[in-house]
């Protein structure tokens, strides 16, 4: 029977790549699933997550943004972020090649109780700026995050590309979005895509990629962010619809989940 982090989404111990181009909200993303599975909050006020320890290595934001969201969120989710087992490391020069980095990283998994998630943004970052579809590169990157996987954990690794070209959600292809590098996501069990969408508030949709394991949701659906005038608190949550997609097919996410 399939065990999830995230009910219908994130299959536990597996390891997922996260896709999406600047702006599209994945750091927003990746900070409030950190919460949410680190409190057992409801992801995005509609998933049910299983509470587990979290261990989050930023290589991308500054330190200071890096706090600052941090303890938007969780006066939007109403968490103690004291009172959760959350570990966030920023700019801690992990390097995906460094022997001893990928050592510590193991030695923390298995000093966690049950099976940690694990976060890291980003992949540029963390292979010291080598291309994902460089010759070798993609494969190098797969076989570490298996090796995480295999150390306990439920691994997300955080791509940001930086590819222009429009398209449909229909369309939005993982392999598109990560630059031709089929390396790179052949070594995923999932994958999930993000995006901005084309409204005025600050909306995103996230696309899941079904890879070696089915899951509940297949359909892409639309998220937002949620914040106040002074922004002093913020968080993520599904939207009622789906604006962006106008076919029969489409469902709201409550229905998808309980499939």
């Amino acid at each position: 029977m399939m065990e999830w982090s995230v009910q219908g989404l994130i299959p536990k111990s597996h390891a997922i790549l996260l896709l999406g181009q600047f702006h599209s909200g994945i750091v927003w993303l990746e900070a409030q699933l950190a919460v949410c599975v680190a409190s057992g909050k409801k992801f995005l006020d509609e998933f049910q997550v299983e509470r587990q320890p979290v261990i989050l290595i930023d290589e991308e934001s500054g330190t200071n943004s890096f706090i600052r969201r941090f303890y938007r969120l969780a006066r939007g989710l109403e968490v103690d972020l004291t009172r959760i087992p959350l570990l966030c490391y920023s700019r801690c020069d992990f390097i995906l090649w460094d022997t001893y980095k990928r050592k510590w990283l193991k030695d923390l998994i298995k000093q966690q109780r049950g099976s940690p998630l694990v976060i890291m943004h980003s992949l540029d970052k963390v292979m010291t700026h080598e291309k994902p579809n460089a010759t070798g590169i993609g494969t190098r990157a797969g076989e570490f995050w298996h090796e995480v996987r295999d150390a306990g954990a439920t691994v997300i690794m955080v791509h940001q590309t930086n590819i222009k070209s429009k398209t449909s959600i229909e369309d939005w292809d993982v392999t598109h979005l990560a630059a031709g590098c089929t390396m790179l996501v052949e070594g995923c069990d999932t994958a999930i895509c993000t995006f901005r969408a084309p409204v005025a508030r600050t909306e995103f949709v996230i696309k899941p990629q079904e890879r070696r394991v089915k899951l509940k949701v297949r359909r892409p659906f639309s998220i937002v962010l949620q914040e106040d005038e002074s922004r002093s608190w913020a968080k993520l949550a599904v939207t009622e619809g789906l604006p962006e997609l106008r076919s029969k097919n489409v469902k709201h996410i409550s229905a998808l989940v309980s499939q």
